[in-house]
């Protein structure tokens, strides 16, 4: 969904189609036929533009059947959905997710791809280890060649739109490239083993439905005709497989509707194309441009400092950030010695802010860059008693009893499905081990099976000992006897695979932490699959209820109403809002991330403006950014620099240096006569004067450290050898790569950069 408390309740209510609505946003929603553009900035209500541009659609007689909205979160087209329906009264418009659109879009047409409807979908976990067991086919070391890396490579090809084919041929230019030779050795078998297993990763979704498209003329017709109006949502976080898709199903009716904000685009590490668009009106010449510029969330401070911030960026829509909000607060920097005080100096303000009544532990976000970032934190909540929930992904799926059952599911759906037959053969203990495994792996290749139909004819493999093939016969009939047309639900099906492969035997009736959470996570699944039997009805199924659980997204997880503070990525953060925001670690070699300043590339440092901006523009009412003196990364304490986006803005800047030394469990509350001295004088000036040395801190004039490498304009590449003196009098020597000699330079007047590394 758009916001997390959604900005929405800021509008009269959604009973009256047209009530509320800004002249931008009115003509959005009656724009009829033709192609339309829709710069939506950050709060400015476009999920509820959306929404009514549906609704308007039908009243002017659309059938809701010809209606395609697609978006990127479960979410978003949850609510979406919902609205639209009670709108109008009932009547179902198509929203859904880009991978949920697909995977429905192919299980319909899945042979015309060499796949059979009941295909499974591999998770990350089953991925990587297809790539290992790949990996010792080939006679490769995982350990130099990690699963999760190659992975990552051929996501990436796939979101290119290369084949393997692609990727050997670019391998063979690239000669010296060990990694890339693996990718291209691995790639093809690991697409080989996909097909065989009737199995599809999530790349594959879409790869595959955009194939089916592209080959299939009279297919895309009809679901162009069908979907004679399209509405995508996010434009910018689109690939160039998603981009293809959207293109060939509004090649004939061209009402295609995109909404979006180039200053969001924030997900290029995984294929989102920026390009697409920035270049929407080349590729429909006969658009319409629309910018809702009017931000309904964030005071016009917060706005104020977000749009100097990213107005840097070259790679945009001019467009400004407008508000009829108060001024409120303004944007903060906090300074601290460490992560450790700044992680109690965070805990410290929610603490009493939620003690004087201003504000509830719901109403608190904090978002740093990097996963690792949370654990300061959480210790500083817990030893504060602060409630607190960290969103880091899809933990209830990821769970090893969840995976198991899920993988007994996936092999009665999809007898094919070798890897899910690798997770439970012998979960729990059949003495069906590894040497068993491979043996029967040997006989399946030879003679052309699956490994499901392996086990059924063990007893033709000469080299299994005869327990070994009585144990696998025994699995092969345990599977064969699993139905959903004998259970009548999927959550029958799923207490029969508990009961008859007694799974929780030896621990169902434990009493240790351990057990009972076990049976909780079991407990938790039962009625997941409860709930999906009483929302399908009569349409469900084993292959639904799969793909449900496949297609969980990280942020799925959030709880709205748990009342606790909410630690997650700034990724994560995206489409969310918070009355109060912490952005931590503002700091050069967190944000912007060191990849960004190592591969001197102008677009990665862009995305890193915008990854923060939309961390700024998720506060509703109060935002702090963080930065400290020093701070450990990859396993050493750093001095750190401040992040060269701070000069970029206007912030209110907080030294809180007060915090160090604070080492009791939990900490007493700061002196209020201390605090109130720090709060009554503080630095109301643009943060360049900061990085400058103006401010006088301590803390942040020590940025530059030995070992450390800059650039100059006119020296170049160089190492810092020494750092002397203090404040205004301080001194960086460095030693530049292309000069004789070392240079000084006075560190409050000099042009040195970072460049993301310490030399060696």
């Amino acid at each position: 969904m758009d916001t997390l408390a959604t900005a929405d309740s800021r509008f009269p209510g959604p009973d009256s189609q047209q009530a509320g609505l800004t002249r931008q946003q009115q003509s959005a929603v009656d724009h009829f036929e033709g192609p339309l553009l829709i710069l939506a900035g950050p709060g400015s209500g476009k999920t509820r533009v959306i929404t009514q541009r549906m609704v308007r659609l039908v009243e002017r007689g659309v059938d809701p059947g010809q209606i395609l909205a697609v978006t990127f979160t479960n979410k978003a087209a949850e609510e979406m959905a919902e609205r639209v329906e009670r709108l109008v009264a009932g009547r179902r418009v198509a929203v859904s997710t880009f991978h949920r659109f697909c995977a429905r879009l192919l299980r319909s047409h899945a042979e015309m791809i060499g796949l059979r409807p009941n295909y499974t979908i591999l998770d990350t976990t089953d991925q990587r280890q297809v790539i290992r067991s790949v990996l010792n086919d080939l006679n490769l070391d995982a350990v130099h060649f990690p699963p999760s890396r190659l992975a990552g490579r051929i996501s990436h090809a796939k979101n290119n739109q290369q084949s393997p084919e692609d990727v050997s041929s670019d391998a063979q230019r690239r000669v010296g490239n060990p990694l890339q030779e693996v990718v291209a050795q691995v790639y093809p078998r690991y697409q080989q083993f996909l097909l065989k297993a009737n199995a599809v990763d999530f790349d594959d979704l879409l790869l595959h439905v955009e194939r089916l498209l592209t080959d299939n003329p009279e297919l895309r017709r009809q679901l162009d005709d069908r979907y004679r109006f399209v509405l995508v949502d996010e434009y910018q976080d689109t690939n160039l497989v998603q981009y293809s898709i959207v293109r060939l199903l509004s090649h004939d009716h061209q009402n295609l509707c995109v909404t979006g904000d180039p200053d969001q685009s924030i997900y290029g590490w995984r294929g989102a194309r920026i390009d697409n668009i920035l270049r929407f009106e080349q590729d429909y010449p006969e658009a319409r441009v629309i910018r809702l510029e009017e931000n309904f969330r964030s005071t016009a401070a917060i706005l104020r400092a977000a749009d100097q911030l990213i107005s840097h960026n070259r790679l945009r829509k001019p467009k400004s950030l407008v508000t009829a909000n108060p001024e409120g607060e303004p944007a903060e920097l906090l300074v601290f010695p460490s992560a450790r005080e700044e992680a109690h100096g965070i805990a410290s303000r929610i603490h009493d802010e939620v003690a004087a009544g201003s504000c509830r532990y719901g109403d608190c976000a904090v978002f740093y860059r990097v996963n690792s970032m949370s654990r300061q934190l959480e210790l500083a909540f817990s030893r504060w008693g602060i409630p607190y929930q960290v969103i880091a992904g899809v933990a209830f799926y990821e769970r090893a009893e969840v995976k198991d059952l899920l993988a007994y599911l996936r092999l009665v759906e999809n007898p094919s499905d070798d890897a899910a037959f690798g997770r439970v053969v012998n979960t729990p203990p059949r003495r069906i081990g590894k040497v068993t495994q491979a043996k029967l792996k040997r006989f399946a290749n030879i003679e052309q099976l699956n490994l499901l139909e392996a086990a059924g004819q063990a007893r033709r493999a000469e080299k299994l000992s005869k327990p070994a093939m009585t144990a696998l016969c025994r699995f092969h009939e345990l599977i064969n006897g699993l139905s959903l047309t004998d259970s009548g639900s999927v959550a029958g099906l799923l207490r029969q695979v508990i009961d008859q492969t007694r799974y929780c035997v030896g621990w169902q009736k434990g009493t240790s932490e351990q057990e009972i959470q076990r049976q909780a996570v079991i407990d938790e699944l039962l009625a997941t699959a409860s709930h999906y039997d009483e929302f399908a009805g009569e349409e469900r199924s084993l292959a639904g209820f799969l793909e449900t659980t496949s297609l969980v997204a990280g942020t799925d997880s959030i709880d709205e109403q748990a009342g606790t503070v909410t630690l997650m990525t700034l990724h994560a953060a995206k489409g969310l809002e918070f009355p109060t925001v912490f952005v931590v670690g503002v700091e050069q070699n967190l944000l912007p991330h060191e990849r960004s300043l190592r591969e001197d590339n102008p677009r990665e440092l862009e995305e890193e403006r915008r990854l923060l901006f939309v961390g700024m523009t998720r506060a509703i009412s109060k935002l702090a950014l963080t930065l400290t003196a020093e701070r450990d990364l990859h396993g050493q304490t750093r001095t750190t620099i401040p992040s060269e986006f701070l000069g970029e803005m206007q912030l209110e800047i907080r030294d809180h240096s007060l915090w160090e030394g604070h080492t009791t469990p939990r900490p007493p509350l700061p002196d209020p006569a201390t605090a109130e001295a720090a709060d009554d004088s503080p630095l109301l000036t643009t943060a360049a004067s900061l990085l400058n040395g103006t401010a006088e801190s301590a803390h942040v004039s020590q940025g530059f450290a030995v070992g450390m490498a800059v650039r100059h304009p006119r020296y170049g590449l160089g190492t810092v050898t020494g750092v002397n003196g203090f404040a205004r009098d301080r001194t960086v020597t460095v030693r530049f790569q292309d000069a004789d000699e070392s240079v000084s330079f006075q560190s409050t007047h000099c042009p040195l950069q970072p460049v993301g590394r310490h030399a060696r």
